[in-house]
């Protein structure tokens, strides 16, 4: 899956239907990487001890072109990400 913004190509390792202040979109994940809680004696902060996920994403219109206006309007992308997580971590449907 492919965008464009400014020239450059972008590729998504995903894109999903979400909305921006209830406005409908399309998120198209760049990278994402999940890491695992480490042990105590191992991890050197609360955040290895805990896991984390990284990840760049973009947020596009209905027809998969990128939207920087519609993404200028996210305060808080606490649940963008988390829906991320949600579609990377749910296994595909095989029938």
């Amino acid at each position: 899956m492919e965008g464009t913004l400014e020239g450059f190509k972008m590729s998504f390792i995903k894109t999903f239907v979400s909305r921006v202040e209830g406005i409908p979109c399309q998120i198209g994940v760049m990278t994402y990487e999940r890491h695992a809680p480490m042990p105590a004696e191992r991890a050197h902060s609360d955040i290895e001890f805990y896991g984390y996920t990284e990840t760049d994403y973009v947020v596009l219109d209905r027809r998969g072109r990128p939207a920087p206006w519609l993404q200028e309007k996210l305060k808080d992308d606490d649940y963008i990400v988390q829906e991320i997580i949600d579609e990377m971590e749910t296994p595909p449907c095989d029938y």
